[in-house]
């Protein structure tokens, strides 16, 4: 169409002048909008319109000689123009791809360093985290290792005692590392604490809900567990074949759930009868001191002669455990 209405414009108005001016910007034009093959089209039929419009009788075919040189020149020239163009064409369209993807691959580059960067502070926490529980785990340790050697007699009580009890620490870590030290169930603690007494664990018995620990708190309990384990072995209940463990706990819901209630009992049954110590050992300041502290709660001892009672009572909310 704009071939045509070039051609009737020449016709029309400027006759006289190179008959091929007025069709080089539109072809050049179609060129380079509509690719290589259109252009080429173009050129071919603007030379027929452009010598249509110099039809002149007398001479073959309506042109002179010298006409039909310069229509064919003119086909050929822009003919090459058209390709010309039309390779101007196709590289801009190169050129707005690359910058498409220069643009989405630094997009990319930009996400993947906002990941990383992400990464980096997440690997600082995680450091910062592993470095507070080493030395929460140092001090408890240092804590156990201290107070082992200042009540042992000799250095192998102090080194079997030390040994048990860091072994019971190692249990509790594990537990806590598999839930990536956010908690540890209360019956797992348990079973762990009674894990090296096979001998008797068919004489324990475990009742109580699901509950689970922070990572203090559990730490805390396993040490108690334990000694209270050792000293049921050694002295109380499972001393001989007859005695028996019952460890029961309870949450007792209040009409606040700051008002809520954990209440754990270790009692036992059917041992020697029982004598309150004379001197306090590592349990009992484990029980007295750290467990009061951990659970914000009361904890307390009795030495009934029917067999020993170790309690606790405490708010859920304060001794900072999840019930759920």
């Amino acid at each position: 169409m704009a071939l045509i209405v070039t051609a009737l414009i020449r016709a029309l108005l400027v006759t006289s002048l190179l008959p091929y001016l007025l069709f080089i910007p539109v072809v050049l034009l179609i060129a380079l909008l509509l690719g290589k093959s259109t252009g080429i089209y173009a050129t071919w039929v603007s030379a027929l319109l452009a010598a249509l419009t110099l039809i002149q009788t007398g001479h073959a075919g309506g042109l002179t000689l010298t006409q039909w040189g310069a229509t064919l020149l003119y086909a050929i020239v822009m003919t090459g123009v058209s390709l010309t163009a039309a390779e101007l064409r196709a590289a801009f369209q190169r050129s707005q791809q690359l910058s498409a993807e220069l643009e989405q691959a630094n997009a990319g580059l930009a996400d993947a360093n906002r990941r990383l960067s992400e990464h980096d502070q997440h690997l600082q926490l995680i450091n910062q985290e592993l470095g507070h529980r080493l030395k929460n785990q140092l001090s408890i340790v240092q804590a156990v290792a201290g107070q082992t050697l200042r009540q042992s007699s000799d250095m192998k009580t102090a080194s079997e005692a030390l040994g048990a009890r860091l072994a019971a620490l190692g249990r509790a870590t594990d537990m806590l590392t598999a839930s990536e030290w956010r908690s540890a169930d209360l019956h797992a603690l348990a079973h762990s604490a009674f894990a090296s007494r096979s001998a008797v664990v068919d004489r324990l018995r475990i009742d109580g809900p699901a509950i689970r620990f922070n990572p203090q708190v559990a730490m805390g309990l396993t040490l108690a567990l334990h000694e209270l384990m050792t000293n049921a072995t050694k002295y109380g209940a499972l001393s001989n074949d007859t005695g028996h463990v019952d460890l029961s706990w309870t949450l007792n819901e209040g009409p606040d759930p700051n008002q809520s209630r954990f209440c754990l009992t270790w009692r036992e049954t059917g041992g020697p009868v029982v004598k309150a110590p004379t001197r306090r050992g590592f349990g009992s300041v484990m029980i007295e001191r750290s467990l009061r502290s951990y659970f914000r709660g009361e904890t307390s001892v009795s030495y009934d002669p029917a067999g020993l009672v170790f309690r606790i009572d405490a708010p859920v909310e304060a001794a900072h455990f999840d019930g759920k």
